[in-house]
């Protein structure tokens, strides 16, 4: 995912609520690996009810995955919005033959779903959406925003040193919505102090939105203030 171009501007008319675009590749390629494995593999047992129930982990981490990295590309122009709402409505699809309805997937489906819209919201709508904190994590929502944060706003694997794989793999293994917003408190203390140690004026218009999400997920996860 992170090796396609989502920075470019939109390049055609947008429709009222999702615009139409073609979906990336990374999302053709899955689609055709998931079919090929259901056509080559799984179809060839009967109990099919066991199949299911085994592989439904799986389909809920590809899903849970999918929307992190989503949330983690940056930067991500209006183009690059068009053509991940493509991929979010693909995703559906791709994971279709490891259940019997995607909407069996749960919190996972949930999630898919509630993020999509964000796509095309304002900042201010983001940190005051219904999901927020119940579907969406206050660290899925952050990570998102900062897509649209200044260069200077870096993420919290740039400050880190960190690849975006490697940052991943830290949040699949620091499942803690409290451990999560911590690493990103530092990421935004950080920027505070760029912009005093070089005499700014003012912080990113972003910021205060960020800062206000990060206090009421901490404030939910039971982090102290």
């Amino acid at each position: 995912m992170h090796d396609e171009d989502f920075k470019g501007p939109a390049l055609g008319p947008q429709g009222k609520d999702f615009p139409s675009a073609p979906c990336s590749l990374y999302m053709k390629e899955l689609q055709g690996f998931i079919a090929r494995v259901q056509a080559d593999y799984l179809s060839q047992f009967q109990c099919t009810d066991f199949i299911i129930d085994s592989i439904h982990p799986i389909a809920c981490q590809a899903i849970e995955q999918f929307v992190r990295h989503a949330s983690l590309l940056r930067p991500l122009g209006e183009g690059g919005k068009m053509k991940l709402a493509a991929d979010f409505a693909q995703m559906e699809l791709a994971v279709a033959p490891l259940c019997r309805r995607v909407s069996d997937l749960g919190k996972p489906y949930k999630l898919l779903r509630a993020f999509r819209p964000l796509l095309f919201q304002t900042s201010e709508h983001i940190a005051k959406a219904p999901a927020l904190g119940d579907i969406i994590p206050h660290s899925t929502a952050l990570h998102f925003l900062f897509a649209r944060a200044p260069a200077e706003l870096m993420s919290p694997h740039e400050i880190a040193g960190w690849s975006v794989t490697r940052y991943s793999q830290w949040l699949t293994e620091h499942t803690s919505e409290k451990e999560r917003l911590a690493l990103i408190r530092g990421t935004l203390e950080a920027y505070v102090q760029s912009v005093r140690a070089r005499e700014g004026k003012e912080f990113a218009p972003i910021y205060p939105i960020m800062l206000d999400i990060l206090q009421k997920g901490t404030q939910i996860s039971g982090g102290a203030e």
